[in-house]
């Protein structure tokens, strides 16, 4: 069966990584795998999607290019890296993990916002909150005016 080749105007149609991101990923090392042909021109085949999706993602969650640079030299260098490999995917699931803890707080934050937004709608009031005695504030009032107190007090 005859390997097919796509040049970096097929990837970047296929895989939606523009011409001059695949280029600069080249310049950075990262696609060492990568051959060219007679010509020069680098010529990527299908074994080389599972390597660019790697590289795709890992940037996507901030994984610095010198890093994903080691993680690409590593798996190069085939079955007598998996232990390294694993444990730099293990490394970027805590950092992950935790940017993910922190999306969450962000997500609740607006979350809380867009219910505020709709209450002052409804009072027509920004400032509704401020006339309810402490004890009838809305859950999500305190709530939040705990979490910034905590904030202010982290100094």
């Amino acid at each position: 069966m005859d390997t097919k080749f796509y040049t970096i105007k097929d990837i970047s149609k296929m895989t939606g990584l523009s011409a001059h991101t695949l280029r600069f990923y080249d310049k950075e090392g990262l696609l060492p795998f990568v051959k060219r042909d007679k010509n020069g021109v680098r010529v990527f085949t299908e074994d080389d999607f599972e390597a660019l999706y790697t590289i795709s993602v890992l940037k996507n969650v901030g994984m610095p290019i010198k890093k994903i640079h080691e993680f690409m030299d590593l798996y190069v260098q085939g079955n007598s890296t998996i232990p390294q490999r694993r444990a730099l995917y293990e490394e970027q699931r805590v950092i992950v993990k935790k940017q993910i803890e922190e999306l969450q707080e962000v997500l609740e934050f607006i979350d809380y916002k867009c219910w505020f937004f709709e209450e002052a709608e409804k009072h027509h009031d920004i400032n509704y909150y401020k006339a309810f005695p402490e004890e009838e504030l809305p859950e999500q009032i305190k709530v939040f005016l705990n979490k910034v107190k905590e904030f202010s007090e982290k100094v």
